[in-house]
């Protein structure tokens, strides 16, 4: 197999921790918004995955289309994109690797169901946007992960095909958007937000590392 010609990541749990702004966000959501439950780090894990709204669903543990959802759904993002990176940072060896593959030439995207005003925020404070050929959210006009349209629009933005493309992502969206495009590899982190499901064991490239990632870039005729 041939070495990858472009990278696209997931944010949250991929790129960066990002789980205590979470916490402190959505506890600011609901508190702006009259509720008394507040949510520990270890609570606010499980429901992480999926998007802002999906969080705020599963928070309130109400429908995802439910008034009460979209208002913390809103409070949440709107608070976020003001807070985007109080506590976060890039995971272990994140930075690194991808100055690696921006002095190789490798173009680079990513893919994210958090809301496009706080990925903004998110990419600009940790100075990740520098990296990044285009960074995409679904209220861009794209279906959610595990879709594979977000992925698609960025090999076109990167010039690329998805079969010279690598998804790298911690959840299950990201492993079944990577299938669905049909990339050339697709790489589940261990230090993410989710298990890796079974049924994909032996069937992602599994990075105990962030910078494990560039051992694709040597394979070449392998």
């Amino acid at each position: 197999m041939s070495s990858p010609k472009a990278f696209i990541f997931d944010l949250d749990g991929t790129l960066v921790d990002a789980l205590p702004d979470i916490r402190a966000n959505i506890n600011r959501a609901l508190a702006s918004l009259g509720y008394e439950l507040q949510l520990s780090l270890e609570e606010t894990r499980p429901h992480v995955g999926g998007g802002a709204q999906k969080l705020a669903a599963s928070v309130l543990g109400k429908p995802m289309d439910d008034p009460d959802t979209m208002a913390l759904y809103h409070a949440f993002a709107d608070i976020y994109a003001r807070h985007p990176a109080e506590f976060s940072c890039p995971f272990p060896g994140v930075v690194e690797t991808l100055e690696t593959l921006a002095d190789r030439g490798l173009p680079m995207a990513c893919v994210t169901a958090k809301p496009a005003k706080a990925r903004v925020a998110v990419l600009k404070s940790l100075n990740l946007d520098r990296f990044l050929t285009l960074a995409l959210s679904p209220e861009d006009g794209h279906a959610k992960k595990p879709a594979p349209d977000m992925l698609l629009a960025c090999c076109r933005a990167m010039g690329v095909s998805p079969m010279e493309t690598v998804m790298v992502g911690d959840t299950r969206f990201d492993i079944e958007a990577g299938f669905n495009a049909g990339c050339h590899t697709v790489a589940w982190c261990a230090h993410g937000y989710q298990p890796l499901p079974e049924e994909f064991q032996g069937r992602v490239m599994r990075l105990e590392r962030f910078g494990d990632l560039l051992r694709l870039l040597d394979e070449e005729g392998g």
